[in-house]
């Protein structure tokens, strides 16, 4: 079985948040990160993933990122801790077959969540799909 924690796009939020942290760039829960993954990216690693992956509703629709993996950071979590837990600073998440909301398939231990903008960040990669045609992957905001 292959570690996540070990994943290049683990290895890539922990290396992110952790020169953010150090930049001075985001203090406390001042920040958020966003990864637009793809299918063949986490595949390596559903033996990692929550037994009943938590289902969590969308205030509005996104059927564009429909069946699209993603790596968050979570709500009210520390930048300066990701490299500490992965687990309970990240999550895969991944939205449903229609766009109307996302099951938490890794990460985001004890009963966490995604950051509370994870909706406009959403709405951000729409935009950069459609701009890059797919190119950008990354959202971060501080």
């Amino acid at each position: 079985m292959q570690n996540i924690t070990q994943s290049w796009f683990v290895q890539g939020m922990i290396k992110a948040t952790t020169d953010a942290w150090l930049k001075g760039w985001d203090e406390r829960n001042g920040g958020n990160l966003t990864l637009r993954l793809d299918d063949a990216d986490i595949a390596p690693y559903h033996d990692n993933f929550h037994q009943q992956p938590r289902y969590i509703p969308l205030s509005q629709p996104m059927p564009l990122l429909a069946n699209t993996p993603f790596i968050v950071t979570g709500s009210g979590k520390f930048f300066r801790n990701v490299q500490l837990d992965p687990a309970a600073n990240l999550g895969i998440v991944k939205v449903d077959s229609d766009g109307a909301g996302y099951h938490i398939l890794w990460g985001l231990t004890n009963e966490a969540v995604p950051t509370s903008e994870l909706p406009a960040h959403f709405l951000s990669h729409c935009e950069r799909i459609k701009a890059t045609n797919g190119k950008d992957r990354v959202n971060p905001h501080s």
